[in-house]
């Protein structure tokens, strides 16, 4: 497949090429229309001017072989001469004075007598008359023509219109095959200029989904290929934005939601304060205590907040260490095992006897569990919750697995357990149903820690929440 750039040296090649052989065309054409002009139209009538001057020299060798004692010793030359001059209207005769010798009888120009009166080798030509004179002793050989001509039997006049017809065609050869060079260039040019120009347009008109199909292997292959990239780059990132907008509108429509509810009963019970409801120290008590909890649900819910703003920024220190995964895991749920407990959630954990060391922040590792495990507290199919912790190593990564016995979520919903503020319908308006940002805190410090971190259904189990963290090789 030629490409551009071989396309555009065989063209420039053509175009030097071209005008060489334009130029000796054009030449030849010339010559056919000078030919026409002056009448020397064609080789042959070049040859037939040129036997004038054949005979001369034959004259002049027959005039020096002469004996002017034998004169007639020349005559068998002379009459061969003359038959084979006949056709072309040339004869030969010899004088003495101005008396004919020999032929008997010659046909003569005009110019005759008067090319014998001067001087030997004289020629004397008037129109289409010629005549050359040999003096040789007392004797003159005259040489003469009544048909001379550069045209003897010379063709017709009508080359000089082949002359312009050809030099008229030279013209439209040109216009062709520069039209034709045109459009072997400058076709694989525009066609790929037209296909960028027409997929900036789309883009531009928002369907960020058009791809430019380009099948040429030449230079334009690789701006087409680098097109589609950055219209799969502006997809992501309006894609990205767009999910954005939308986690950032359901944010703030999460935060309004969460706050109103504990402010709902702190302004309710002030008000029961204000308006002597509670009439009794214990009832004050009792208020007071509710609006104190309300208001760690707040601190609790900006905290969260604050924290998911952190890390979605990327501002958050990580103070990561080397440290032995089951050790971690073990140490986590000793310290908030009895808490669980209170909750009702049974947490069990199985030790592996390998020793699998991981890169981690331990503070925020332990903030990613207890969200997870919270979730499990919170969405209980019961009045109790139960939960599994396993982990061992799987592909060069350290996979964890928290399962609960809950209620599971639909499957075309645990790729968005992780979105900000994401909830069940069912539990969105529950005051107990959760801020919403515990996974997708998760999400984001699993994510700095070089990690991953899904959901999938287990049949007849309920939820479980998996994380991969790279493996390290030992104690630091």
């Amino acid at each position: 497949m030629l490409t551009i750039k071989r396309r555009l040296f065989l063209s420039n090649i053509l175009m030097l090429a071209m005008p060489i052989i334009l130029t000796i065309f054009m030449f030849t054409c010339a010559a056919f229309i000078l030919a026409s002009v002056t009448g020397i139209r064609d080789v042959q009538s070049f040859r037939d001017g040129n036997i004038f001057y054949g005979a001369m020299k034959q004259t002049d060798a027959l005039s020096s072989s002469i004996d002017p004692s034998d004169f007639y010793s020349v005559q068998s030359n002379m009459d061969r001469f003359n038959e084979d001059y006949k056709s072309f209207g040339i004869s030969l005769a010899v004088y003495e004075g101005d008396t004919l010798v020999y032929p008997r009888s010659v046909s003569t120009s005009g110019l005759s007598q008067n090319a014998l009166s001067q001087d030997s080798g004289l020629l004397i030509i008037e129109g289409s008359d010629a005549a050359y004179s040999i003096h040789v002793g007392g004797y003159v050989f005259l040489l003469s023509s009544t048909d001379f001509s550069f045209n003897l039997g010379g063709p017709p006049d009508g080359y000089i219109y082949i002359g312009m017809l050809l030099f008229a065609f030279s013209i439209i050869i040109v216009i062709l095959v520069n039209r034709a060079l045109t459009r072997f260039v400058s076709k694989r040019i525009t066609t790929p200029l037209e296909l960028l120009v027409s997929g900036v347009h789309e883009l531009r008109d928002g369907r960020l989904d058009f791809r430019i199909e380009y099948n040429y292997n030449d230079e334009f292959k690789s701006v087409c290929d680098d097109f589609n990239e950055m219209a799969q780059y502006l997809y992501q990132m309006v894609t990205a934005r767009q999910k954005d907008e939308r986690s950032r509108k359901e944010l703030i429509a999460g935060i309004s939601h969460d706050l109103r509810t504990p402010l709902t009963s702190i302004k309710a019970y002030v008000e029961g304060i204000e308006k002597g409801v509670a009439s009794n120290p214990e009832k004050q008590k009792r208020y007071l205590d509710t609006i104190k909890g309300k208001a760690e649900e707040m601190e609790h819910l900006l905290g969260q907040l604050f924290l998911f703003s952190k890390l979605d920024t990327g501002e958050f220190p990580l103070k990561v260490e080397r440290v032995e995964v089951g050790e971690a895991l073990g140490d986590f749920l000793t310290e908030n095992n009895s808490e669980y407990k209170n909750k009702e959630l049974t947490v069990t954990f199985t030790e592996n006897s390998a020793k699998l060391f991981a890169d981690i922040d331990v503070l925020q590792f332990r903030n990613v569990l207890h969200n997870i495990l919270g979730n499990s507290i919170k969405y209980r199919t019961g009045d109790a919750a139960k939960s599994e912790i396993v982990y061992g190593e799987a592909g060069g990564s350290i996979v964890i697995s928290i399962t609960d016995d809950g209620p599971g979520v639909p499957d075309n919903s645990l790729d968005k357990l992780f979105d900000v503020f994401y909830r069940e319908d069912d539990s969105r308006n529950e005051p107990s149903g959760g801020s919403g940002l515990g996974l997708a805190i998760a999400r984001k410090i699993v994510e700095q820690l070089g990690g991953t971190i899904r959901a999938e259904n287990v049949p007849d189990v309920g939820l479980s929440i998996i994380i991969a963290l790279p493996k390290t090789g030992g104690a630091a």
